[in-house]
């Protein structure tokens, strides 16, 4: 079955996060979970009530590595602290596509993303993120937003 991809006008969504570098490949997801580790850290920690889900972009580089931000929707301005600081989801026309299943079919997600652009014309801006909906035991019913940014 091909996945149901479109073209979206998003807004910017304001987030907790921390920014790193990751090298892509099967650590990858490690390092992205300790980066949301630290996240809920902080917001445990400062008593962050208004918040909503774990959001991951990534901007890839030529050297095969990719710039990250792990994060979580939040609606109240905070004080950065460290490595927490304040950043925002991309806003502008994206494409978009809602995936069902193991996180460790994202790649391949991506993949179709891509390809689908390739195949209607459209140019990638150099940002991709995942928004993550609520947990559920049946991975079948595990929601994860997918977002390419055009240019």
């Amino acid at each position: 079955m091909t996945p149901e991809i479109d073209i979206v006008e998003v807004e910017q969504q304001s987030l907790v996060a921390v920014r790193g570098s990751l090298a892509m490949g099967p650590d990858m997801p490690a390092g992205l979970l300790a980066m949301t580790d630290k996240v809920w850290a902080f917001i445990r920690g400062n008593d962050i009530r208004e918040h909503g889900h774990n959001v991951w972009i990534y901007r890839p580089r030529a050297d095969g590595t990719m710039d990250v931000e792990t994060g979580v929707q939040v609606a109240a301005p905070f004080a950065e602290s460290g490595e927490i600081v304040r950043s925002s989801t991309p806003a502008g026309k994206a494409a978009h596509l809602v995936y069902y299943g193991e996180y460790t079919g994202l790649p391949g997600a991506h993949k179709s993303v891509m390809d689908w652009c390739a195949e209607h014309g459209h140019a990638g801006a150099g940002i991709n993120w995942e928004v993550y909906g609520d947990w559920q035991e049946d991975p079948a019913k595990q929601r994860t937003d997918v977002y390419h940014l055009l240019g």
